[in-house]
């Protein structure tokens, strides 16, 4: 969405990502984490890329293979959840981030030229993976690592010379979306041993439930089916790394240490300030964790209406009594769901006011009986997500009827401004 239409700002706390990488690094290792050595290819892909002239795994401009998976692998797909992938992916490599979880190839892309542009080198993994022999062309060119969820991807790159590629082994131990089973460990094994130039560096899969009450319990019963596949996949890749833990996970990643081994954590929504366990009895282990967008529109206009009269379209509200309105800058097409009209609340002055009357495309109603001198309100800012008393994502969601990922994903497609 091009945000040149809007008047909605969104403010990103570079600091608050930065701190949150650092709370998330520092209890992962406060558990013994540490970063987990890369498997050592086999000798007809050392063979294969020596003969075309790479010494080691092919980087291009890159600039070199790292010898190692960090204990954390920051998650910057869509656009790092609505707050800025080049951006967010700077900050943290500042912060000595090694690798990030991306999500199409061409967002990876984008982000490898930002960084390098920059003097970082990163690994990137693409976990939408790849679709066509193009697109693997394109991820290997660039040294990014698609998922391969599927046998199918790989007769994209059956009967050709040239591609050197390293990729990342998706599989399903309960999420039951993209991924191979047991089985199809062992069918994908064979298969990448007709395929010299191509190189598993990682197995993967995602965790479906560790965000709920019985997180640890689910932890344990996906680890445990991870472990099957890792044992299938080390007979012939022995040492490749693993990645399992999503946020919620990595705040429990003991439970998978302890029948995986050490492995790869994939923080996402908790990088943004978002706890994964909100509403549940094991919130207070997301305690610690900033918030990183704040978003707030214009009040256009302040007016009276009159007792009885409606508001907006198909006039869903009627004033109760003669009140003050203010009509904000905001609607469906910057991302403020329709579902919120006559429902939740935007900030002014350290009040919340509700909403009242339908959301139009680019501006709703706010009731402004509770917010003092509200005539003179006209100009300032409302606050539709942080803010001075202001809604976090959470609580925007629960008004949404939705989850804060969606809210952070939308809002964010507004015009970002920066705060280090």
């Amino acid at each position: 969405m091009s945000p040149s239409h809007s008047l909605v700002r969104v403010a990103v706390s570079l600091r608050n990502i930065r701190a949150n990488y650092a709370h998330l690094l520092r209890l992962r290792e406060s558990r013994g984490a540490a970063p987990v050595p890369c498997a050592e290819p086999v000798a007809p892909q050392k063979a294969a890329w020596r003969a075309a002239g790479h010494a080691g795994p092919p980087y291009g401009e890159a600039g070199g293979h790292c010898g190692f998976w960090p204990a954390l692998m920051p998650v910057v797909k869509a656009d790092a959840y609505g707050h800025g992938h080049l951006e967010t992916g700077g900050v943290l490599c500042d912060e000595g981030a090694a690798a990030f979880a991306s999500g199409s190839v061409s967002e990876a892309v984008e982000l490898r030229r930002n960084l390098a542009g920059r003097g970082f080198f990163p690994k990137i993994v693409a976990l939408l993976g790849f679709a066509d022999r193009h697109e693997a062309e394109f991820a290997a060119a660039n040294a990014i690592i698609p998922l391969v969820h599927s046998l199918r991807q790989l007769d994209c790159l059956e009967g050709g010379e040239g591609v050197f590629l390293e990729i990342a082994l998706k599989f399903d131990t309960g999420m039951a979306r993209l991924g191979l089973d047991l089985e199809g460990a062992r069918a994908l094994r064979r298969r990448l041993d007709g395929l010299p130039g191509v190189s598993a560096v990682l197995a993967v899969s995602h965790l479906a439930s560790a965000d709920t009450a019985a997180g640890p319990d689910e932890v344990r019963a996906q680890a445990r089916e991870f472990a099957g596949i890792l044992g299938v996949l080390r007979e012939a890749l022995p040492g490749l790394p693993a990645s399992l833990c999503n946020s919620a996970g990595s705040l429990l990643a003991e439970h998978a240490t302890d029948i995986i081994g050490p492995h790869v954590c994939r923080p996402g929504i908790s990088l943004y300030g978002g706890n994964p366990f909100a509403g549940t009895p094991l919130e207070s282990l997301g305690a610690g964790l900033l918030p990183a967008m704040r978003v707030h529109a214009p009040v256009m206009a302040v007016r009276r209406l009159a007792k009885g009269c409606g508001i907006g379209y198909g006039a869903t509200f009627r004033a109760p009594e003669d009140m003050p309105v203010g009509i904000v800058a905001v609607g469906y097409a910057d991302g403020f769901s329709r579902g919120l009209s006559n429902r939740g609340a935007l900030c002014v002055r350290g009040v919340r006011a509700p909403v009242i009357g339908r959301v139009s495309m680019q501006m709703i109603a706010l009731d402004l009986r509770g917010v003092p001198e509200a005539d003179t309100l006209a100009g300032e800012r409302a606050h539709i997500l942080g803010g001075p008393g202001g809604l976090s994502a959470d609580e925007l969601a629960a008004h949404w009827g939705t989850i804060s990922y969606e809210t952070l994903c939308l809002l964010g497609g507004n015009t970002r401004e920066y705060e280090e």
